[in-house]
């Protein structure tokens, strides 16, 4: 047990360090995507993004009036990035993969744009569990994941760790089918569901889009 605690913290400290190479080298916008869901949302929601990176979807929220944000990720480095440029966003550090720092029914909205999809089958259905925990009764979790279509563009040299889930050397990727939200999601309702194209990287991705009340 102590061997493969040991082994799980050096695999999260390089985890760690590289979303942090990558949030210092990446940089784009907010695409537009939540707009459709604004109607859903009241100006006293309390709204958690999850994996937020550099909080393009937090700062879209913030700008329009939604004072209630909280930005969160893994990266020390991605959170430094928020506070230096949008001061009165607040920030909290959150390894997802674990229990959230929330009590029951305490967040209206969460938010997880691109940051649901790097876990095996058991860690993510326990962060559903938490999610579905920590939302209000009626509230929304609002998100993007890989689809299985978009396995198409993956390059030979993944390993193949599971169903849909692989890993290239330095991180996780999971990739969700129609049938995966049938069964992770059942305890949810869902508001809706699609299948789009995303053209923000060198190669189209394919997401699964989806809102869900509790």
């Amino acid at each position: 047990m102590l061997i493969f605690s040991k082994w799980s913290e050096i695999m999260n400290n390089n985890l760690s360090k590289h979303w942090d190479n990558i949030h210092l080298q990446y940089n784009s916008t907010y695409d537009g995507w939540l707009d459709k869901y604004i109607k859903l949302f009241n100006k006293d929601d309390v709204i958690l993004e999850l994996g937020c990176g550099r909080a393009y979807c937090s700062k879209y929220l913030f700008d329009n009036g939604y004072k209630y944000v909280i930005a969160s990720d893994f990266s020390e480095v991605a959170l430094k990035i928020v506070t230096r440029d949008n001061q009165d966003i607040k920030t909290m550090a959150i390894d997802i993969s674990k229990p959230l720092p929330f009590a029951s029914n305490f967040i209206n909205i969460m938010i997880a744009d691109l940051s649901l999809h790097y876990f095996d089958d058991l860690t993510t259905r326990k962060i559903l569990n938490e999610i579905y925990r920590v939302l209000s009764i009626g509230g929304y979790l609002i998100a993007r994941v890989n689809s299985v279509n978009t396995l198409l563009t993956i390059p030979q040299e993944y390993n193949e760790l599971g169903k849909n889930f692989y890993y290239d050397g330095k991180m996780y990727k999971r990739f969700f089918s129609k049938e995966d939200f049938d069964i992770l999601f059942e305890k949810f309702k869902f508001y809706s569901l699609s299948e789009k194209k995303m053209d923000r990287y060198a190669k189209t991705k394919i997401l699964w889009e989806f809102c869900v009340r509790k």
